[in-house]
């Protein structure tokens, strides 16, 4: 799975867009409108004297270069923590997937966790839906109408678990167990162990298709910094007076989070979705950059999958059958 949060970070978090900046501009703004307010009129920021506001007004003051030192200084450290949340998002993402170490607090939290999980996933797995006893004729067609929400949601649900079969421990998350499932659907599907062909994968997809994929990347990336600014928004309870505004401020910023939460696992969710439709469609691009043939039946795919993935993580068993390559013509 780190190879997938990987490949899902990578390509952003070599550029800022707009949509990166917008979250982080609005935890700066939220800051700088609450000390503008903690210490009086808009127009007046620095007619009282005291922290936080004591530094910058003296600066400030110091005309002309002062003003245009501290807008530099201001436009740096909103561009030094752009940058450390881009630094981070990879860490941030992984944390969210579950990696909480082990600690023994961190261990019990997470064989909780799991055990969710896995009653949901048995949930799931049951397709089973009776409608309730004494519906007939149209009350009947109408409960089987709506009902096909339900199930077309359950099912899409249960596409973002790994199967029993697939020997995959669950995470403890969400947003794990979706990245999870679409490296064991692989391996399942069609015999590919994306920790080792993943790169490849991506490289040999065409530009437009590599661009998508990119751009599916960029809006889990743009709603992980999302969370992360909602979250820090909760600092700025400092410099509010008063304790019922700061719980109410608090209480705020937790909506936020869950909001954010929410959209993320949305987000991880068609990213997964458009990974294993790449699948679907662009692995004969992996077997022809990599010289191997391919498949002549789909029941040889997962054994010819199997060996792909062998050959490239260099655990081919002695004495097996030689594996010949198809190069394709220059």
């Amino acid at each position: 799975m780190g190879d997938l949060v990987k490949g899902l970070i990578e390509p952003v978090a070599k550029r800022w867009s707009a949509v990166m900046g917008g979250p982080l501009l609005l935890f700066w703004l939220a800051g700088g409108l609450i000390v503008l307010w903690r210490r009086g009129s808009g127009a007046h920021p620095c007619r009282t004297p005291g922290f936080p506001v004591d530094a910058p007004c003296t600066i400030a003051a110091q005309r002309p270069l002062g003003l245009i030192l501290l807008t530099a200084a201001a436009t740096a450290v909103v561009a030094m923590s752009a940058w450390a949340l881009s630094a981070s998002a990879g860490f941030v993402l992984e944390v969210l997937a579950g990696r909480w170490g082990t600690s023994r607090i961190a261990l019990v939290y997470t064989r909780h966790r799991m055990a969710r999980h896995r009653a949901r996933r048995s949930d799931l797995a049951d397709r089973r839906q009776v409608p309730p006893a004494g519906l007939n004729g149209e009350d009947l067609d109408a409960w089987q109408s709506q009902n096909g929400w339900r199930v077309t949601w359950r099912r899409a649900a249960y596409a973002r678990y790994p199967r029993v079969s697939d020997y995959q421990p669950l995470l403890p998350t969400a947003v794990g167990n979706a990245l999870v499932s679409v490296s064991a659907e692989a391996r399942r599907t069609y015999g590919l162990d994306l920790a080792v062909c993943w790169d490849p994968f991506v490289k040999a997809l065409e530009t437009p298709v590599r661009d998508e994929l990119t751009a599916a990347a960029t809006r889990v990336f743009a709603r992980v910094q999302g969370l992360v600014c909602a979250a820090a928004t909760a600092c700025w309870a400092i410099v509010i007076p008063g304790m019922l505004q700061r719980l109410l401020w608090v209480a705020m910023c937790a909506l936020l989070v869950w909001g954010a939460h929410r959209s993320l696992r949305a987000g991880v969710d068609a990213y997964c979705r458009h990974v294993t439709g790449l699948f679907a469609v662009h692995r004969v691009r992996l077997y022809r950059a990599l010289g191997f043939t391919l498949p002549a039946t789909a029941q040889e795919e997962v054994s010819c999958g199997t060996t792909l993935s062998a050959a490239l993580s260099r655990t081919l068993r002695p004495g097996s059958a030689p594996v010949p390559y198809e190069w394709p013509s220059a």
